[in-house]
């Protein structure tokens, strides 16, 4: 494996000793230039996530943490309540002889859920969250491999925890109705016994959680993540971005991404967190909370777009949308900013302050990141990965490498394998696959961990994506060609709403689901392939189109389930 020119060692994050940033062995100077002594944002590191409680109590104390809606009010809880109710729930769960054990936690999005996760954690124990969507037999396997002892569910699924209940009858099930008398009971408590909790002492080396992944082409694993993995990870990307005002918490809690980066980094900010329940909800929350920044996977940011423009539309205001986007780009050529003038209706609609959208979790398109420039939204696009407590790379607030992912944080060392695989060395890279050591042999060399993921870094150090080791399209010529680049391609059709591409017969095949309310979709779109092939690479023409009458299958996160 090689080192890729530009890019030196950055140690990993670790108790006393940081470094700072990225290092850049001869791009230093131009890198100093073109960021105009953009410097990485400074910020006081935590080890453990009792750390960031306590920091977060002592720091805003008095500043609202979260809100939330229940039973037609608003409430809200600021760091000091949540450190109490944290320490309250969790003295509860120790007297109840929860030491030193796995605990799930299975619900929707609310404070209740981020409660628990926080008061096992901060207890000593292992939290292990439950992808929501799954069914009762998928809980149970869950809760078998991971030796959880008990769950702790939203009364929205208490339905699933019944069927789960019936069939493994020894788990303890605690309903988050319970709450707030476990709340009250924990406050009762002997001082010594309260104490005790607080007083327990964790480690950045412990374990904290173990995360079950989706499992795009095989079963799923539980990645093991300890409190230093968290924290780092946290830290690195406060280092790069900086946030302001209020944050709606839309991603799922269950998955790292929208924990570590909804929750934790928010948090770390100071700023408050209106929780989001369900996203059929999204419009009106965006105008009740007015949030000034999202994190977001790429789905909802297309969706924005989507809405932005049917809106248009519909007050018959396209065209001039159009219009005025392009003088907006041109004045802002010239250093004249007339965004917030305007597009005053369009940020309105989302909430009047909206300025900042973080996206992650899959690649998206640079169309959206320019569009919502020339509306006076900066998209930051970023990578990660469950295994690597999730974030490796993200753009910068006033420093964006267009169609890259950004520069590695901090914590994080990233390399570029001879094959082209992106590997990370870092305090953020999980501890490995709990009761899966042969996996573990399979995903790391040495220190690093080997992503699975195929890209570069750039002369700025950023790092491009450019698609998976495992969606590779191997042809008999010995070219390896990222399906992805075949797929982005025939996306642009307008009518594609779906694309795979793989190896058939030593060609390239590509399987399309289509717009059906688009006339004759099925008879254009081979003569519209033949004209994508015209602008590729004659090594990567489309050979077959199959269209497919459905959606292809997909995991719980909306991801296609490839079976080529």
């Amino acid at each position: 494996m090689l080192m890729p020119k530009g890019i030196s060692q950055c140690e990993p994050f670790s108790r006393g000793k940081f470094v700072l940033t990225p290092k850049f062995a001869d791009f230093n100077l131009r890198m100093e230039k073109s960021m105009k002594n953009y410097e990485f944002y400074e910020h006081e590191p935590v080890y453990t996530i009792k750390e960031l409680l306590e920091f977060c109590a002592k720091t805003y104390t008095g500043k609202e943490a979260f809100s939330y809606e229940e039973n037609g009010h608003t409430i809200s809880v600021t760091f000091e309540e949540f450190r109490q109710d944290v320490y309250a729930f969790g003295s509860s769960l120790f007297d109840d002889g929860f030491q030193n054990c796995h605990v799930a936690v299975f619900g929707e999005n609310c404070y209740g859920w981020i409660l628990t996760w926080f008061a096992v954690v901060c207890g000593g124990n292992v939290i292990v969250p439950i992808d929501k969507e799954l069914d009762a037999d998928s809980v149970i396997e869950i809760l078998h491999d991971s030796e959880c002892r008990a769950v702790i569910y939203s009364d929205t699924y208490a339905d699933i925890a019944e069927q789960v209940r019936e069939k493994k009858p020894a788990l303890t099930y605690i309903s988050m109705k319970e709450l707030p008398v476990m709340i009250r009971r924990g406050r009762k408590l002997a001082a010594d016994r309260h104490l005790e909790l607080k007083k327990n002492k964790i480690k950045e080396k412990d374990l904290a959680s173990i995360v079950y992944t989706s499992g795009t082409t095989g079963k799923s694993k539980g990645v093991m993540l300890a409190h230093g993995n968290f924290c780092s990870c946290m830290y690195g990307s406060c280092r790069n971005i900086k946030l302001t005002g209020t944050s709606l918490l839309i991603l799922p809690l269950h998955h790292t991404y929208g924990l570590v980066a909804g929750v934790f980094i928010v948090m770390f900010h100071g700023m408050p967190i209106y929780i989001n329940n369900s996203l059929k909800r999204l419009s009106d929350d965006l105008k009740k909370c007015s949030p000034q920044h999202l994190f977001v996977v790429p789905l909802i940011v297309e969706t924005l777009y989507q809405n932005i423009w049917n809106t248009a539309r519909k007050q018959g205001k396209d065209k001039l949308l159009r219009r005025m986007m392009k003088v907006s780009d041109a004045l802002l050529r010239c250093g004249i900013d007339l965004r917030k003038v305007f597009f005053r209706s369009v940020i309105d609609a989302l909430g009047r302050k909206l300025d900042l959208i973080v996206s992650g979790g899959a690649p998206i398109d640079d169309k959206y990141i320019s569009a919502f420039r020339s509306l006076g939204i900066t998209v930051l696009n970023g990578y990660g990965i469950t295994e690597c407590g999730p974030v490796v790379a993200v753009n910068r607030n006033h420093f964006i490498v267009p169609d890259s992912v950004g520069m590695p944080l901090c914590c994080n060392e990233v390399r570029i394998s001879e094959s082209g695989e992106i590997l990370v060395k870092g305090s953020n890279v999980m501890l490995g696959y709990y009761h899966d050591e042969q996996e573990n042999a399979k995903v790391f060399d040495g220190e690093w961990f080997k992503t699975g993921d195929i890209g570069f870094l750039d002369d700025y150090g950023a790092l491009h994506i450019t698609g998976r080791i495992k969606n590779l399209i191997i042809l008999g010529n010995g070219e390896n060609i990222p399906a992805e680049v075949i797929e982005r391609a025939v996306l642009e059709i307008s009518y594609v709403k779906e694309a795979v591409a793989y190896e058939q017969g030593n060609h390239i095949a590509v399987e399309v689901f289509l717009d059906d309310s688009v006339p004759d979709a099925g008879d254009k779109i081979h003569e519209d392939i033949r004209a994508v092939n015209r602008k590729l690479p004659h090594l990567q023409n489309i050979a077959q189109v199959i269209v497919r009458d459905t959606e292809f299958p997909k995991t719980t996160t909306k991801k296609i389930k490839r079976t080529h």
